[in-house]
């Protein structure tokens, strides 16, 4: 290979990892509510009471979010080598998973503890 062939692949990777970099920083909002959300709104405010629309909430936050953490932190953990940012990031990505991750399953145990009851929010 020459290095007019090298060139041009280098720089669309730097536009790739910029472009990445860009969507994880756009999307930490999204991924910041998707941890913060309760599964049961009532309960979260004190209330003993059922939440009929269940933990959607934070299944509309966290799936999309944790989508793309998921590929951040694999995409920039395969690429750590290159430059030691990389790894910091792919951390942080995994930390967030590991965190959205935890709130989903308090998401699908409070599903579970609605669907166990028949009385509880049949349309």
């Amino acid at each position: 290979m020459t290095t007019e062939e090298v060139k041009p692949r280098g720089r669309m990777r730097k536009w790739l990892g910029r472009l990445g970099l860009a969507v994880l920083v756009s999307a930490l909002p999204l991924a910041l509510l998707a941890i913060v959300a309760p599964p049961n709104d009532y309960k979260a405010e004190g209330i003993d009471a059922v939440d009929c629309d269940g933990p959607a909430v934070v299944f509309l936050l966290a799936v999309p979010a944790l989508f793309l953490y998921g590929w951040g932190a694999f995409a920039y953990g395969f690429n750590f080598r290159r430059r030691r940012l990389n790894l910091a990031i792919a951390v942080l990505c995994t930390a967030l998973c590991v965190l959205m991750g935890s709130n989903i399953a308090r998401a699908v145990k409070e599903q579970w503890l609605m669907d166990a009851d028949p009385t509880v929010c049949r349309w």
